[in-house]
């Protein structure tokens, strides 16, 4: 029989899975390909054409990172609820997929077991089986991303298709398999260069995900320790622990931490991925932090093996909560938690902050788990770290701000996509989605803006300065992001990768 299981939460904020006996047969697959034209089991949303998908697969039951592709590769993070491997039981972690981009097909696989000690006190994380919940980055033959078990991973992207390359090499004891185990690794495998353990090294200690997007920039790759809150969300146990990494891309060495010790003022987790900029020929490194302040780096400066760590320059600091949300009547403003939900209070910053025109859009928010709250959009001069606008307008929101043709669309899990002047902050137009929106941010395809709401709603609305709305249809699932590439759209849910064929580029005049 087919066993799926559907995370809903709990009063407690934990998640319930509900399991579903859909059919008989058996199924436990990895990630299958349905033809476009043939299967009656095609779930692509009314707002495409079925002439139009290319291919459908499955992926695990939980699914929040957004694609890579590239050169005729896809690349995405899943669970392993769906896991099928020779060798390698499922344990509630995740997968690393490397597809053919022509096909969907499987080409190689990373499965990323869980950190079984994960569930000892203080540690809270990985435990609600999201799986990968970094989109991986690439640079040559090297991909990057944070693993679901609290390292940063540099995984070769043609797998061991071209052998293993080193210098780690233990990819059976990775993968769990057991020492006297009949079992070889293949082309069909994933490939480590080299790990960096931030549980080990750091002593951090990640909540609920190891959640955010490396940066590549010069010789180095940055992340977030993902350190947080402990088990029963009291205090932050390691709060002195770094924030912000620099490891050395070519062999993982630790080069550079933050200095603010953000630890000491966090809210509840580090989950934000830390951006590139550069204004008047000079570059920063821009990172979200858990007590909700925007900070601005010198990047790290050349380092060799043996060096010591440096500490990283702060440039300036923007807080994106306004001063009346941290405190009233000079008393601090409780912050919200699972246990005690408040529309009041302060918000950390989980959204990636986004570039435009030597600014920085960046928003506030908190896990859904919180509830809907106040929130805060802010628009920040990159050369002075001051700001341009504010609005409070947008709830607290986990999307990104997405700005094309001069006009900034956000969503927030009150369920509002709102349209602004990004120059001027001048609010444009609100459609209310029915639902809030806490895994999708919205994007912009020939003149339609995309987003989709946790009710599994699909929206399409027409960009520009006057709202209309242009259709709505209902998902399996619930929407990630879409990516587009090569006019094809690449339309992620939590279970189902669409690759979808987009027509020709409308000409311009």
């Amino acid at each position: 029989m087919v066993l799926r299981t559907y995370a809903r939460f709990s009063r407690h904020g934990r998640p319930i899975h509900l399991p579903l006996f859909l059919a008989l047969g058996l199924f436990f697959g990895g990630v299958a390909a349905l033809p476009a034209a043939d299967s009656n089991d095609s779930a692509l949303p009314e707002a495409f054409q079925p002439s139009d998908l290319l291919w459908e697969i499955t992926l695990g039951t939980h699914q929040y990172t957004l694609p890579r592709i590239d050169a005729g590769q896809v690349f995405i993070g899943i669970n392993d609820l769906t896991l099928r491997h020779p060798a390698v039981k499922r344990t509630g972690g995740g997968v690393l997929m490397c597809l053919d981009q022509a096909t969907g097909q499987t080409i190689w696989q990373l499965p990323v077991p869980r950190y079984m000690d994960g569930v000892k006190p203080p540690y809270h994380f990985d435990q609600w089986k999201c799986g990968i919940c970094s989109r991986p980055a690439l640079e040559g033959k090297r991909l990057y991303l944070v693993s679901p078990r609290g390292e940063i991973l540099c995984v070769d992207r043609y797998g061991q298709g071209d052998g293993n390359d080193g210098p780690f090499l233990d990819e059976l004891a990775y993968l769990g398999v057991p020492a006297d185990a009949d079992y070889k690794l293949t082309p069909a495998d994933g490939d480590i260069i080299w790990r960096y353990d931030m549980i080990a090294e750091l002593d951090v200690v990640p909540h609920d995900v190891c959640g955010n997007t490396v940066l590549l920039h010069g010789d180095y790759v940055y992340a977030s320790t993902s350190n947080g809150q402990d088990d029963v969300h009291e205090t932050v146990p390691r709060s002195l622990a770094p924030s912000l990494i620099a490891l050395d891309k070519k062999t993982g060495r630790l080069a550079a931490v933050d200095g603010e010790k953000i630890g000491a003022r966090m809210f509840h987790g580090h989950w934000s991925s830390p951006v590139a900029a550069e204004v008047d020929g000079r570059a920063m490194i821009l990172f979200g932090g858990g007590d909700g302040v925007l900070y601005a780096f010198e990047p790290a400066g050349p380092s060799k093996q043996g060096d010591p760590v440096q500490t990283l320059t702060r440039i300036w600091q923007y807080d994106c909560n306004p001063a009346d949300y941290r405190q009233r009547d000079g008393q601090p403003i409780p912050y919200s938690k699972w246990s005690s939900k408040s529309p009041d209070g302060p918000s950390e910053i989980i959204a990636t902050p986004v570039i435009h025109k030597g600014r920085a859009y960046v928003s506030i928010g908190q896990s859904p788990v919180h509830g809907p709250g106040r929130g805060a959009l802010s628009c920040v001069d990159l050369a002075t770290g001051g700001r341009v606008w504010e609005s409070r307008l947008v709830d607290r929101t986990l999307s990104d701000a997405l700005i094309h043709d001069g006009l900034l669309y956000i969503c927030d899990f009150s369920g509002h996509i709102d349209c602004f002047n990004a120059d001027t902050g001048e609010h444009l137009w609100r459609h209310e989605m029915e639902a809030g929106a806490w895994c999708c941010s919205p994007v912009v395809v020939d003149g339609k803006v995309y987003v989709s709401n946790e009710q599994n709603v699909l929206w399409v609305l027409k960009a520009g300065p006057r709202k209309e709305v242009i259709s709505r249809c209902r998902l399996r699932s619930m929407g990630i992001t879409p990516i587009v590439h090569d006019r094809i759209m690449y339309l992620p849910t939590q279970r189902r990768l669409f690759a979808i064929k987009l027509p020709a580029e409308p000409a311009t005049r």
